[in-house]
C-alpha cells in the first residue's frame, strides 16, 4: 500500500465581513524563493534579536539550487554569526572563530533541514553540532567557550560577508533557539513547519515581511503538510488528521468532503475525517500499477466557495478576478493501492516421510492466497495448516481474493508461479498462469461466486531437483473496477489463446 499527500490548496478566499470563515489557512506558512544569486537579493529580519546568546541552536529548511560553489545561509548584521558553505563543506562562525564540516553536505538541489548548534557556558562549553536531515554530521568540543552573542543584531538570510555568497533557491522555517540541543529527538521535533515559537530567540514570523531585491515570498506546503496532517490508508476506508493548533482558523463543526453530508470529528488536539473508499464523494483513478482514491476536506461547508465557472476568469492573464472553486480552497489526500498485488505461501508439500517443512507466507495488506479441500470452496484449509500435505493424484484448489469490502472491485490472476522456496524468480520454477493465461496443462478456473476473487485449480506436481521440497506459490492479481468492460478483469480467458 502507497501513501502519499497532495499539497494543501491555495488560500481559501477572503473572509466576508458578514461571518466567519473555517478555513485550512495557517499562520506564516511561507517560503522565500531567491530565483537567481545576486548580491541585492536578500532577506532581513523586521526585528532585532531581541536576547544575548550564550548557546543557540539554528534550525532551517533549504533547498540550495546553486550547485557546487558557495552559499550564504544566515548571517548577524554585526557578523558575529554566520552560516554559510562552500561546495559540500559546511561553515559555523561565532565571533572570530569557525568551524567546519567537511563534505557534509550534498550540492544537489534536494530539500534539507540543516540544524546547527553551539554553547558558550556550562558543562556543554565549546560545544557543538551539525545535524542533516536528522542525522549528526559533525561535533566540536573546543570552540569560542564564555562567548556571547550580543542582542541587537538584525538577522539576514541568503547572503553573507557583506553581500557575498548570494544564495539561490529555497529557505523556509528558520528559527534560532537560545539553548543548545543534542538529542536526535530534539532535531526531529525542530524539523516542524515552526513558525511562531514563542521559546525561540528569533522566529520564522520575523522574517515574512523581509524580502529584498526579487526575493520572493511564496505558500509553503510540503513541509507544513508533514508537520501537521497525517493520513491512514486501509483496506477499505481512509482518515485524515489535522493537528488544531496549525489551523487556527479551522472550525471543526464545518469541516467536510466531496460529499459534505460527510462530516468530520474532533478532539482537543485533532480534527479528523474519515470515509470508505467508494463514499463520501470519493474518486478513483486506475494507472497501470496503481488504483489511486481521491478526496478533498471541504474546510467550510457552510459557507463553500462557488464550484461554478466564472466569467471573471481570466487564468491566462496578468491577474486573474474569478472566483475559486471548490478543489482550490480544499486539502485534498489520496491513498494509492498497487493493481498488481502479491502473495506468497508454502501451498503443500507431496506427502513422504520426510519432515514437514514450516514457512510463512508473505501477503499483501489488500490481496492473499486461500487453499480448499474441494471444488466447492466451502472447507478452507487454516494458515496454521500451510504447507498442506498432498498425494500426487490430487488437485490444489487454490483461490486468490481481495480482502476487504469494496464493491467496486474486481481481480483476475495476472500470473501464478510455483518454485521450491519463497523466491519468485528462483532458477527452478513452473509457471501456472502468465499474463492471465493457463500455462499448466492441467489448470482449470472454477466459477466465483464473488468478483473480488479468483479460483483455480491444477494437479499435485513436485520439482525433480528438489522433489520432496515444499511447493510455494506466488500470485499477482490485477485489481480493476467492476463494471469496466475494457479492463484486464472483465476480458479475462477471452485473451487467452485457445
Amino acid at each position: 500500500m502507497f501513501l502519499e499527500f497532495l499539497t494543501l490548496a491555495l488560500f481559501g478566499c477572503a473572509s466576508p465581513a458578514a461571518f466567519n470563515r473555517s478555513t485550512t489557512e495557517a499562520e506564516h506558512n511561507w517560503k522565500f524563493v531567491w530565483l537567481e544569486a545576486k548580491i541585492s537579493d536578500y532577506v532581513q529580519s523586521t526585528e532585532p534579536l531581541q536576547v544575548d546568546l550564550n548557546a543557540f541552536t539554528i534550525s532551517m529548511w533549504v533547498k540550495d539550487t546553486k550547485g557546487n560553489t558557495d552559499s550564504g545561509y544566515v548571517q548577524a548584521e554585526n557578523g558575529f554569526l554566520r552560516v554559510y558553505r562552500h561546495r559540500s563543506t559546511l561553515y559555523l562562525q561565532v565571533g572570530t572563530a569557525t568551524t567546519q564540516c567537511a563534505s557534509c553536505i550534498s550540492t544537489d538541489s534536494s530539500l534539507k533541514h540543516i540544524v546547527i548548534t553551539w554553547s558558550g557556558s556550562g558543562s556543554s562549553n565549546g560545544m557543538g553540532a551539525f545535524w542533516i536531515n536528522g542525522v549528526k554530521v559533525y561535533t566540536f568540543t573546543n570552540f569560542n567557550k564564555n562567548y556571547v552573542i550580543a542582542s541587537g543584531p538584525t538577522i539576514y538570510l541568503g547572503t553573507i560577508h557583506n553581500n557575498a555568497y548570494p544564495f539561490r533557491g529555497e529557505m523556509s522555517y528558520v528559527n534560532i533557539y537560545p539553548v543548545n540541543i543534542t538529542t536526535t529527538e530534539q532535531v526531529a521535533q525542530l524539523s516542524k513547519a515552526s513558525t511562531s515559537n514563542p521559546s525561540a530567540a528569533m522566529s520564522w514570523s520575523a522574517f515574512t515581511r523581509g524580502a529584498h531585491g526579487d526575493v520572493i515570498l511564496a505558500p509553503e506546503y510540503e513541509i507544513f503538510t508533514s508537520s501537521y496532517i497525517d493520513i491512514e490508508c486501509r483496506s477499505t476506508n481512509m482518515t485524515v488528521y489535522l493537528t488544531r493548533s496549525a489551523f487556527p482558523h479551522l472550525i471543526p463543526s464545518r469541516v467536510g468532503l466531496i460529499d459534505t453530508t460527510c462530516g468530520g470529528g474532533w478532539n482537543a488536539t485533532h480534527v479528523y475525517v474519515t470515509t470508505n473508499l467508494d463514499q463520501c464523494g470519493t474518486r478513483v483513478e486506475y494507472s497501470t500499477s496503481l488504483a489511486k482514491y481521491t478526496n478533498y476536506i471541504v474546510p467550510d461547508v457552510v459557507y463553500p466557495p462557488t464550484d461554478n465557472s466564472n466569467s471573471e476568469d481570466t487564468p491566462h492573464a496578468v491577474v486573474n478576478r474569478g472566483a475559486l472553486k471548490l478543489a482550490d480552497t480544499s486539502l485534498t489526500f489520496h491513498c494509492s493501492y498497487p493493481l498488481l498485488a502479491h502473495a506468497t505461501i508454502p501451498a503443500y508439500a507431496v506427502s513422504s516421510s520426510n519432515f514437514d517443512i514450516d514457512g510463512a507466507g508473505k501477503r499483501e495488506i489488500s490481496f492473499k492466497i486461500e487453499l480448499y479441500h474441494d471444488a466447492n470452496y466451502t472447507r478452507r484449509y487454516q494458515e496454521s495448516e500451510y504447507p498442506i500435505r498432498a498425494d500426487a493424484t490430487e488437485r490444489i484448489y487454490t483461490k486468490a481474493i481481495v480482502v476487504g469490502d469494496n464493491a467496486r472491485m474486481s481481480i483476475w490472476v495476472d500470473k501464478c508461479v510455483a518454485t521450491p522456496n519463497s523466491d519468485p524468480e528462483y532458477v527452478t520454477r513452473h509457471e501456472l498462469i502468465t499474463d492471465g493465461c493457463p500455462q499448466d496443462a492441467t489448470l482449470q478456473f472454477h466459477n466465483a461466486t464473488d468478483v473480488r476473487e479468483q479460483r483455480f485449480s491444477f494437479q499435485v506436481f513436485r520439482f525433480n531437483a528438489r522433489p520432496t521440497a515444499a511447493v510455494y506459490l506466488h500470485c499477482y492479481i490485477d485489481v480493476c473496477r467492476d463494471g469496466n468492460e475494457e479492463s484486464r478483469c472483465a476480458k479475462g480467458l477471452d485473451l487467452c489463446d485457445n
